[in-house]
């Protein structure tokens, strides 16, 4: 909608005339006679054609209301003509090809957990038609001005202009590549007016979730002129620190796991007791043994707060305990020190203690008392 549009539609000179006019229309005069027939000053002619104009093509109403404002029965149906814009047709027509273009890249369709989409470009074109902010919800008589209207029709101009000009930005294959260079990624972002969708945008083209340190970076690229490559420097050596501390966290995990096996290496009974006894005299109290869950259907150790040795192996006796430990230990001497490899681990001891059968009681010689017993 351009100026003249603008200025036509509010010109409230020929809005008068509108009316009469548009009665005569459609009763099939022409406009031009109907403009001479109700005397119409020939400076309001070219308005009065670009209000016909409007009105003939659905998406504009001349006022009923007194003061040209709108009735409560415009009112009701103003949503209706919103929706059959040009501009907004358009707007739609564009989103679903962008998004049937979009479905057919090759993209993966089913996201990570956590991963924020992108806009859906279709469904935001389709509640431009009818998301008309300015206008009340309840008509009040007076309120819809022939202005107001106008401005209303202008807002959903802006919109259209605005997600046309975010699908204009991603319409290139290369930005939705996560291998392409961010730094690209981002200029075009910039020059579109399109920074705001940065943070989803990495997330989605990326498929994966955003840490909080990872969002304060993206918030410094757009609102403090944070470079790119600054950007991705930073977040190479935060990978590189928690590759760090996890490594370290993993190697004195082990290391508890290993302690704990030999502490169970060579015992000769498996009472419940007796295991409890051996851990608390050779840790210093520092390893528990304790039942598992909710079922305390299995005895696990903990070494350490929150960490478990058999958590979910559903260890029913000391002596399947025991043989678990000493084959962890086994499983995790050439792993690395990771938690998928952990749990592989402890996949593996499983596996080992499955068909392990209970050593058979080693009964003591007859003696003098069963003699004299029997």
């Amino acid at each position: 909608m351009d100026t003249i549009m603008t200025s036509a539609l509010t010109n409230r000179a020929a809005m008068r005339y509108a009316r009469r006019v548009g009665r005569d229309c459609a009763t099939g005069m022409p406009l031009e006679k109907s403009l001479i027939t109700r005397a119409v000053p020939s400076d309001l002619w070219g308005d009065l054609a670009v209000i016909m104009q409007a009105v003939d093509a659905g998406w504009f109403a001349v006022p009923a209301g007194p003061d040209l404002t709108y009735s409560k029965t415009q009112h009701a149906a103003l949503s209706q003509l919103s929706s059959r814009a040009p501009w907004l047709l358009a707007l739609h027509t564009e989103a679903v090809i962008f998004e049937a273009v979009r479905a057919s890249s090759g993209l993966p369709q089913g996201k990570g957990f956590g991963v924020l989409p992108l806009p859906d470009f279709q469904a935001d074109a389709l509640g431009a038609r009818t998301r008309l902010a300015r206008l009340p919800h309840e008509h009040v008589a007076g309120a819809i001005t022939l202005e107001l209207w106008v401005q209303v029709l202008l807002d959903t101009q802006s919109v259209a202009q605005h997600l046309s000009s975010q699908m204009e930005c991603l319409r290139p294959a290369w930005m939705w590549s996560p291998c392409h260079p961010l730094a690209d990624q981002v200029e075009r972002l910039k020059a579109h007016d399109c920074l705001h969708l940065l943070i989803p945008y990495v997330s989605c083209t990326r498929n994966r979730p955003l840490d909080p340190f990872e969002r304060q970076l993206l918030k410094d690229v757009q609102y403090r002129g944070l470079p790119t490559e600054e950007y991705e420097r930073r977040m190479h050596a935060e990978r590189q620190r928690r590759e760090e501390a996890e490594r370290v966290h993993w190697q004195e995990a082990f290391a508890l796991v290993r302690r704990l096996a030999a502490i169970f290496d060579g015992v000769t009974s498996y009472h419940h007791g007796t295991l409890t006894r051996r851990l608390k005299q050779e840790s210093n109290g520092a390893f528990r043994l304790q039942r598992s869950g909710f079922t305390k259907d299995g005895l696990v150790v903990e070494v350490r707060p929150n960490f478990c040795v058999g958590q979910n192996a559903k260890l029913a006796s000391g002596f399947m305990l025991v043989n678990y430990c000493q084959a962890l230990a086994d499983e995790i001497e050439s792993a690395t020190p990771s938690f998928p490899a952990y749990l592989d681990a402890c996949e593996r001891a499983c596996a080992r203690v499955q068909d392990l059968s209970y050593p058979a009681p080693n009964h003591r010689p007859p003696d003098d008392f069963d003699t004299v017993a029997v």
